[in-house]
């Protein structure tokens, strides 16, 4: 969480992250965070006059919007941007809960984001370039699972180092047990949780190398899964001049006149 808005779990900026090519994340682009419901009015203000952000991009269900709201986003204006993930079956009409099963249920989990969903997952990418997106909020309810997909894969797509990726992906795990406990007390999760394996409590780095190699295997890497599913080279070109910068070469600099 941010000491400005504790009710912001999982919140971080993602930047400063490397490139395989020497560059870095820009900063006072990019944020993530679980749910933004929880936020008072004061601190959204806060939040926005701090960070920046024109607008979020929300990875949660439909009826999961619609049952548990965006908090006072709205009121400030801050654009919504809809991707929904799609998590599996649901345990009942009306929840956002879906079994988790297998013996890796994490990554499995993560891969039946890409299965049934990709057109949802994909889309982020060419949103990001849209005048008024960016900065951006990614987020979903706890900030782990589908947000932690989604910006796994655009910072792969514009060539961030894997240990970055999964670095970033670690970054907010003492967050994630208050916030699998707050689900207890929303409309759209409640006691069904329970339903959950012990993993989904945790945050685990090797989780995520297990996903991003998974992709590997089955789709020869996130870049070709992007553009199997709609989305052209140039999307990602523009992305990563966006996104990255590269620091002057100190060796370039001593050779001008």
């Amino acid at each position: 969480m941010t000491a400005t808005c504790p009710e912001l779990l999982g919140f971080r900026e993602v930047a400063g992250l490397r490139t395989v090519d020497g560059g870095r994340i820009r900063p006072g682009l990019l944020y993530r965070s679980g749910t933004p419901q929880f936020l008072d009015l004061p601190t959204a203000r806060r939040l926005v006059r701090d960070t920046g952000i024109r607008s979020t991009i929300d990875l949660r269900l439909p009826h999961e919007v619609a049952q548990e709201g965006r908090g006072p986003l709205d009121a400030l204006g801050i654009g919504h941007v809809p991707h929904p993930v799609r998590v599996g079956a649901l345990v009942a009409a009306g929840s956002a809960v879906a079994p988790m099963p297998g013996d890796d249920p994490i990554v499995q989990t993560y891969l039946r984001y890409l299965d049934d969903g990709a057109e949802e997952i994909v889309g982020v990418l060419p949103d990001l370039l849209r005048p008024g997106t960016v900065p951006t909020l990614v987020h979903c309810t706890v900030g782990k699972d589908r947000t932690g997909v989604v910006v796994a894969l655009v910072l792969a797509a514009v060539g961030v180092r894997r240990d970055d990726i999964v670095a970033d992906y670690v970054a907010g795990a003492a967050d994630v047990g208050p916030a699998m406990e707050r689900l207890r007390r929303m409309a759209s999760y409640g006691d069904a949780v329970d339903v959950y394996p012990p993993a989904t409590w945790v945050v685990e780095a090797e989780a995520m190398r297990r996903f991003l190699d998974a992709v590997d295997e089955r789709h020869g890497g996130v870049c070709p899964f992007l553009h199997a599913n709609g989305v052209p080279p140039t999307i990602v070109e523009e992305l990563t001049e966006v996104l990255v910068e590269h620091p002057p070469d100190p060796r370039a600099a001593e050779e001008l006149p």
